[in-house]
């Protein structure tokens, strides 16, 4: 495993890819020696090993389809590197297809004008004026400019420029660097955080402790946002997502719209213009005969 490590490292894989991709082989591994009870060993792996184990991630793990292709993904950039260093000769994963999904599930999950409104209200309650200033400002980085939340976990002060009003993403996701504009309601937000921010730290958004707040500990103090509001479907990318709605619904060209999220392909983008689920559940209840 750690030649397959230094391996992406060398392909220049950003940290994240490597997680998932290393994490995807563990938990296979580790499936495959409790269900099979033999030791594994990648020589001996077929495909209908590895189409036994999405059966199981779908079936008894109820895993959707996207979570499984990510996995899956990862499996086969494993089998593909021993096919190529020669520690095997059949690859099992080459004939082994992804999961259709759904255009339901396609969809992200953004939130509405109103569950935006809640969540920004939610936090706008919290007691401690620094949380409040800086979650208030994390949540606007991610709805008003389309930030990732390990893109806001990694900001420093040197990157936000309140005059030129902009905002700078040393290495965004496949380790890109942007310079994105920041609206009013951001710059506000972002402002206010300033004015009780008091650490001599580099990182723009720290913790109670005056350390840099991690991605993880943003997400766990939106999750206790979200379940406050009855949220309990929304994940802080959500909030990303739900930038891509907004100008969507404002009119704006999807081609814009694609390159202020930095997506890299225009598909991509238009999966905002396909109705969510509450869009569709709302449809539906609009011909109920029932009051």
């Amino acid at each position: 495993m750690l030649d397959y490590i230094n391996f992406l490292q060398n392909e220049h894989k950003n940290l994240k890819t490597i997680e998932a991709y290393s994490k995807s082989v563990t938990e296979f591994q580790k499936w495959y020696s409790e269900t099979t009870g033999q030791e594994f060993h990648p020589e001996i792996i077929t495909s209908l090993d590895i189409k036994d184990y999405i059966s199981w991630l779908a079936t008894s793990q109820k895993q959707l389809p996207r979570t499984i292709n990510k996995k899956l993904g990862g499996l086969k950039s494993y089998f593909n590197y021993l096919v190529d260093e020669e520690i095997i000769t059949v690859n099992p994963t080459a004939k082994v297809k992804s999961k259709k999904i759904s255009t339901l599930q396609k969809s992200p999950r953004w939130l509405t004008r109103h569950e935006q409104a809640r969540l920004l209200h939610c936090i706008e309650k919290n007691k401690n004026p620094l949380k409040r200033a800086r979650d208030y400002a994390i949540a606007q980085s991610m709805l008003q400019a389309g930030l990732r939340v390990f893109e806001v976990a990694a900001l420093d002060l040197v990157d936000i420029d309140l005059r030129r009003k902009t905002l700078t993403i040393r290495e965004g996701k496949g380790g890109k660097m942007a310079i994105l504009p920041i609206n009013k309601d951001l710059h506000k937000a972002l402002a206010a955080y300033l004015e009780v921010r008091e650490s001599d730290e580099d990182a723009l958004f720290i913790s109670a402790k005056g350390s840099r707040l991690t991605e993880r500990g943003i997400q766990h103090q939106f999750r206790n946002y979200f379940d406050q509001i009855n949220l309990h479907d929304t994940t802080i990318h959500s909030l990303r997502h739900s930038f891509c709605k907004n100008l969507l619904d404002q009119g704006v060209d999807i081609t814009v719209v694609a390159q202020l999220a930095r997506h890299e392909s225009l598909d991509t983008t238009r999966g905002y213009v396909v109705p969510g689920e509450s869009a569709l559940r709302m449809a539906v209840e609009k011909i109920n005969w029932e009051d």
